[in-house]
């Protein structure tokens, strides 16, 4: 409890910003009844803990962009403090050599409008010049804040560029003046870098990975190859964080021990008042420290350092504090030194994996710690990575033992002297563990239930019962363990009711449709190089809600709302406006028409001629029980709309066209619609001005409620109760955090 209270306050503050939180803790660390001291000590120190991290948090909200500065053009000093990532990418139509920049920037013009330095993430289209880590030079950069979507499942971005101190991003627009090389740790990592992709050229599995695991430099790593790690449940692997710098720190302290410990006291008589392993704990130090500056002293580095530096120093004062207190210390002073990286899931992961270590040592596990472990590792991961495979377990067990015995070691020891050997024998052992990871995700791969939340815990402990056979557990509720992921609650609809769910893809859209057995899609989301909506956001939440759509309904052949079709493992029935452009579809018609639990689905829109482009989209209207309707109208323009003028009857919800523009929603087709809420998918700030101010002032002047997922995040309705009313769930209100808040100065 010394350690583990004001660890796990901090944490809360953080996680929730309950301002009350420090107060709270210091009524309990008052004077009075039986308390001892120690728990007053401990309550204190808690207690200023929260206050900490409640002062980080609310420091870092308001380091981020202000709502007067987002999407302006702003005149910035500016540094890259990262390797730079170059590619030849598709815009407009065009191929344009593209750049991500990690810059940290400063105003030029009017600095107080946002004072100090910040760090940003910038992408560089076109003619600019190359740049490299460590150049310093004046540019124009248009910046946005950091606002991320906010939907059930999928990344939370937001969060993650707290934690990581990222205060906006935007687009390069221009460069001033010259570009002077300053050099530095960044400039000598992209170099180191850039010279073990060119001698590994020759395996380019090697010069992907190598760079990635010797200065934390990712650029080479290409989509398909990332997402074979992270479908194997290994993605761990390629992360500078405790497991590689903890390898290192072992290697020398074992090295030191035997060979440079006893030297020292040969030469140096004070070091004989310290014993051999206390000496060695030096060159572990200064290892350590030097591969963390090697990836950047980056946030997971700095936070395994920190660990290795606090068990240190308990060696050399020759304390040896209980497994439980020392890695509650070490979670304590990361979490001083850096409030921000409790939100970081990779720390909650490697304390995780110390803490399950520990226990298995000390409990007598039923199998050996490196068996064993992967198990409740792989929950964790599913959990936090949505990376979840019955064969992740058996991947672990084999890559782990080869990246941490022979690639890490034979690739640091390589790039240190700059010897092709070693190098050799770690893109040979890159390639072995590729060509594993392929054997195993060819294996049949039946589909596992989605593991999240309590049912993560439960799952993990029901393992972690399993494993320890010589704690006196109640084996007897294991099965218990299992309820909330084998039968969780069901938040299906009931008969005659249906739930509308608008994810929030940014500028594109992506519905589902969902009645008490059936699931229909309407749109899958954008798509882009590498990656989509779809798979980012739309199948983690399938796979949460066990789910598999019936029929999906493109509702034309544009990328914000077909992109993503890809990624979608089993589309069911494929219908779309313009099925030329859909691969595999069925045309969507006028007079379709399917009933699903009580729920009537009908097409209205396009008719038998031929029409392309936004007309061509797919109209669905949704009747639940009790009168209760939704229209879907895809990227219809006026045009359509008075074609089907005086043939659609009101509604209750109806998605706007075109995400809002002016080129859609005419009077007379909301007036003879009547709806009660007005849906818009757009993305923040989107340089459309979507929805249509205008359009927005005319719906709200109607009495329509217009909900835009830009602003509330994923939305949930639930049409078709008893008492006739909409249950509206918006997913930054009523499961926001801290870090969903708006810009500091604007007001939604």
């Amino acid at each position: 409890m010394r350690y583990a209270l004001p660890a796990g306050a901090l944490t809360l503050a953080v996680w929730t910003g309950f301002v009350w939180l420090p107060w709270l803790l210091l009524l309990a660390a008052l004077p009075g009844g039986r308390r001892s001291a120690e728990r007053r000590r401990v309550a204190l120190a808690a207690a200023l803990a929260a206050g900490l991290g409640l002062l980080t948090l609310e420091n870092g909200l308001a380091a981020r962009l202000p709502a007067a500065l987002n999407g302006q053009a702003v005149a910035v000093q500016a540094r890259v403090v990262a390797p730079v990532e170059r590619d030849l990418r598709q815009r407009y139509g065009e191929p344009v050599n593209w750049q991500r920049v990690t810059l940290e920037v400063s105003l030029l013009e009017g600095p107080r409008r946002w004072p100090g330095r910040h760090r940003v993430r910038v992408s560089a289209w076109g003619p600019l010049p190359a740049l490299r880590a460590g150049d310093r030079f004046q540019a124009r950069v248009r910046l946005y804040f950091p606002h991320g979507w906010h939907n059930q499942t999928g990344p939370d971005t937001a969060r993650r560029d707290l934690a990581q101190r990222r205060d906006a991003g935007g687009v390069l627009v221009a460069v001033d003046g010259p570009v002077r090389s300053a050099g530095g740790l960044p400039a000598l990592r992209q170099r180191l870098a850039d010279r073990l992709r060119t001698r590994l050229a020759v395996s380019p599995l090697g010069a992907a990975v190598v760079p990635a695991l010797v200065t934390g430099d990712r650029r080479g790593l290409a989509a398909d190859l990332y997402e074979l790690f992270r479908t194997t449940g290994t993605a761990h692997l390629l992360a500078i964080s405790g497991l590689h710098l903890s390898l290192v720190a072992g290697l020398l302290w074992w090295l030191g021990r035997g060979l440079l410990a006893p030297l020292a006291q040969l030469l140096w008589p004070p070091a004989r008042r310290l014993t051999l392993a206390q000496l060695a704990w030096a060159p572990a130090l200064v290892g350590a420290f030097g591969y963390a500056a090697l990836a950047g002293f980056s946030l997971p580095t700095r936070r395994a350092l920190l660990m290795v530096a606090v068990l240190a120093l308990c060696r050399l004062a020759r304390r040896w504090p209980a497994p439980g207190q020392g890695l509650a210390l070490a979670l304590l002073v990361v979490l001083l030194a850096d409030p921000l990286a409790a939100l970081s899931a990779g720390l909650w992961l490697s304390f995780g994996a110390v803490a399950a270590i520990l226990l298995l040592l000390d409990g007598g596990g039923r199998l050996p710690v490196m068996v064993a472990l992967p198990l409740p590792m792989a929950v964790a991961g599913a959990a936090l990575f949505d990376a979840w495979a019955w064969w992740s377990p058996l991947a672990n067990l084999l890559l782990v033992p080869l990246f941490s015995l022979l690639v890490v070691p034979a690739a640091l020891l390589g790039a240190l002297f700059d010897w092709m050997p070693p190098l050799r024998v770690a893109a040979v052992g890159v390639e072995l563990a590729v060509w594993l990871m392929e054997r195993l995700a060819a294996w049949p791969a039946p589909a596992l239930p989605g593991v999240a939340g309590w049912a993560a815990l439960a799952l993990v402990g029901a393992l972690m019962i399993g494993l320890l056979p010589g704690r006196a557990w109640p084996r007897r509720l294991l099965p218990l363990c299992l309820l909330p992921w084998l039968a969780p609650p069901s938040t299906a609809p009931g008969y005659g009711q249906v739930d509308l769910v608008a994810f929030e893809v940014g500028q594109g859209q992506a519905l589902a449709l969902r009645t008490a057995r059936h699931l229909v899609l309407y749109d899958p989301g954008p798509g882009w190089p590498g990656g989509s909506a779809t798979g980012r956001v739309v199948v983690p939440w399938l796979r949460r809600h066990r789910l598999t759509p019936d029929l999906t309904l493109v509702s034309h052949g544009d990328n914000d709302h077909a992109g993503g079709l890809a990624d979608l493992p089993a589309p069911g029935y494929l219908l779309s406006g313009e099925p030329r452009r859909v691969p595999g579809s069925a045309p969507c018609r006028a007079g379709q028409h399917w009933r699903f639990d009580g729920v009537d689905f009908r097409v209205l829109w396009p008719d038998r001629r031929h029409w392309t482009g936004n007309d061509a989209s797919c109209v669905l209207r949704v009747d639940a029980a009790g009168g209760a309707s939704v229209l879907l109208t895809g990227d219809i323009t006026t045009a359509v709309e008075y074609r089907l003028l005086g043939s659609v009857a009101p509604v209750t919800v109806l998605q706007l066209g075109h995400h809002g523009s002016a080129s859609s929603s005419a009077d007379a087709w909301l007036r003879s619609l009547g709806p009660r809420w007005a849906l818009a998918s757009v993305g923040y700030a989107n340089r459309f001005g979507h929805p249509d101010a205008d359009l927005v002032r005319r719906l709200e002047a109607a009495g329509v409620t217009v909900l835009r997922t830009d602003r509330a995040g994923m939305i949930v309705f639930r049409l078709g109760g008893q008492d006739n009313a909409a249950l509206i769930t918006k997913w930054r209100r009523d499961h926001g955090r801290p870090w969903h808040r708006p810009a500091r100065g604007q007001v939604w």
